[in-house]
């Protein structure tokens, strides 16, 4: 998974860090009231174009369609 929490320097505020899994572009969502809202950012991920698929029982995100596609067509080759 490319999520992470950067804690921001007062307590309770920070970003959730979400780095695409295919081209490595970084997209942070803020939040300011003590705890991450994973799902909300997720939300808003969506809602800026990008996915999330589980390949092989583990979770990737995406920035775009075309990265996820890109990311499974290499993976499948990996595999064989």
């Amino acid at each position: 998974m490319s999520k992470y929490t950067d804690w921001g320097m007062i307590h309770g505020e920070g970003e959730i860090v979400c780095e695409c899994d295919n081209c490595g572009n970084e997209e942070r969502i803020e939040f300011d009231e003590g705890y991450p809202d994973y799902k909300e950012a997720q939300k808003e991920l969506r809602s800026m174009g990008w996915v999330s698929r589980k390949i092989d029982g583990e979770w990737y995100d995406f920035c775009c369609q075309e990265c996820a596609d890109e990311y499974y067509q290499k993976s499948r080759k990996k595999r064989g």
